[in-house]
């Protein structure tokens, strides 16, 4: 049994499915100036084209507000300054292009991740996973699509970045992971998603594999690996009862709230876009 932190409450049980993010490696070596930019700007519209791919897949379930990561992530991927810069380091230095994108990703994150407004430290992580994806066009490596899991499933991970937690369809049921907290992009998503979520939960990824059956209980912020029937059993009642007491205080949805010293509380919920309106009337 792991421990972590409850991110998203529910309870469910199913197969793992442990997101291996390709592991990439640069080496700074000589390059001829004009076929590194050549492979640069192929795998600079590779990388918006899957960007667009992974938006357009996930549009199906995710709201406006949910969705603009994506949008973000295309103007980054096509902002100017950012290839002109890696393009500039190619024919300066005579680098190869793997290399160059490397260390203007890392100068532009660093940057970022040094100011004092909140919002331009969160585009810091947009910058890591636009520039991540791209090294990994420049090195021929897959990135795994999370669109494509067409079984039950509970993703195990060491962290999800704002496209993961986007791709996230039908059959996840939850995931679990082994840095985050409560305020984390992903945590956010899970709850947007309605399904557990346990974060902060370290040693999860040595401890199991695709296939192995896990229990989660993001209630308590428990992991079970490989639990024993009667186990299971446990957890698929707390599930349940977990989904009745949902159902029960359906019934106070249109009552007032209101304080026993008779202090009304207005509820209020908070919408991106359209599609969370229909959220926000169902609870």
């Amino acid at each position: 049994m792991l421990k972590g932190i409850a991110a998203s409450a529910g309870v469910s049980v199913a197969k793992v499915y442990k997101l291996e993010t390709p592991k990439v490696v640069i080496e700074k070596k000589a390059g001829v100036a004009e076929e590194e930019v050549k492979k640069f700007e192929d795998a600079l519209e590779k990388t918006k084209k899957d960007i667009e791919g992974v938006k357009e897949r996930a549009a199906k379930r995710l709201s406006e507000d949910e969705l603009a990561v994506f949008d973000a992530h295309l103007m980054m991927a096509g902002d100017p300054e950012l290839a002109a810069q890696i393009k500039a380091m190619i024919e300066n230095d005579c680098v190869n292009a793997e290399y160059a994108t490397e260390q203007v990703a890392n100068q532009m994150v660093e940057m970022f991740e040094s100011m004092d407004n909140d919002y331009f430290r969160e585009r810091a992580a947009d910058i890591k996973d636009v520039t991540f994806r791209l090294k990994c066009n420049l090195l021929g490596l897959t990135i795994p699509d999370l669109t494509s899991i067409a079984e039950d499933s509970i993703i195990v991970a060491h962290d999800l970045t704002p496209s993961d937690t986007a791709q996230l369809n039908e059959f996840v049921k939850g995931f679990a992971t082994e840095i985050g907290g409560k305020t984390s992009h992903s945590a956010i998503m899970a709850n947007s998603l309605e399904i557990p979520a346990v974060v902060g939960c370290p040693g999860v990824c040595d401890a199991c594999k695709t296939g192995d059956t896990l229990a989660l209980d993001a209630l308590d912020g428990v992991v079970e690996i490989n639990p024993d029937e009667a186990t299971i059993a446990k957890y698929e009642a707390k599930a349940e009862a977990f989904l009745k007491e949902k159902e029960e205080l359906k019934v106070l949805k249109n009552e007032k709230s209101v304080t026993k010293d008779g202090h009304e509380v207005e509820l209020a919920g908070n919408i991106g876009g359209f599609k969370d309106v229909e959220g926000v009337l169902t609870n």
